[in-house]
């Protein structure tokens, strides 16, 4: 799922594109997009009715990974075999049940996670990615005529994400918490 359109794009640049610079600018949206959702560690992208499955471990407590905790329901919870498990409680981070999971038995989440409505900051940070990247096409960077010399552009990968851009997403990346620690049975 594309974080910004090509329209968007033309709109904030103020003039059109050609059908070779729309291809361009989809490819460089494309790539920004999936940038941005490795580096917060999540998919924007609204999944409805979907499964997940997790390993279960020891204990009553099953974390559920970063990625699938934005706006998540859950909906049922069983083994992969597809009995349903009753008595479950979702918490927020995880998957609560007692007396304990099966240790190495697979657990099947069924729910929805995602923004339904993406965070407008995605687009801004997206758009100034993708005109950024416009800007700095790869062309000839140095020139040599004898003893003289020119550099024009320092070689380097344009697709990367920028300082600023990273500063506007940090609010949707992982960052340092606290952790609550439960004694089993209590």
């Amino acid at each position: 799922m594309a974080l910004v359109t090509v329209e968007a794009i033309q709109k904030r640049l103020g003039w059109p594109l050609t059908s070779e610079e729309e291809i361009k600018v989809q490819e460089f949206i494309d790539d920004c997009t999936v940038l941005i959702e490795d580096y917060c560690g999540k998919d924007f992208e609204r999944r409805t009715d979907q499964t997940f499955d997790l390993v279960a471990d020891v204990g009553c407590w099953l974390s559920i990974p970063r990625r699938y905790l934005p706006y998540l329901t859950v909906d049922s919870v069983s083994y992969a075999d597809g009995v349903p498990l009753e008595g479950w409680q979702y918490t927020g981070r995880g998957l609560y049940i007692y007396p304990g999971w099966k240790a190495g038995h697979v657990v099947t989440v069924t729910g929805s996670w995602g923004y339904s409505t993406l965070p407008g900051v995605l687009g801004v940070a997206t758009a100034a990615e993708v005109i950024r990247w416009m800007a700095q096409t790869p062309g000839l960077a140095m020139e040599r005529t004898g003893e003289r010399e020119v550099e024009f552009a320092t070689a380097s990968s344009p697709q990367s994400l920028s300082e600023t851009a990273k500063q506007a997403l940090r609010r949707y990346r992982a960052s340092a918490t606290t952790l609550t620690l439960r004694r089993e049975g209590q």
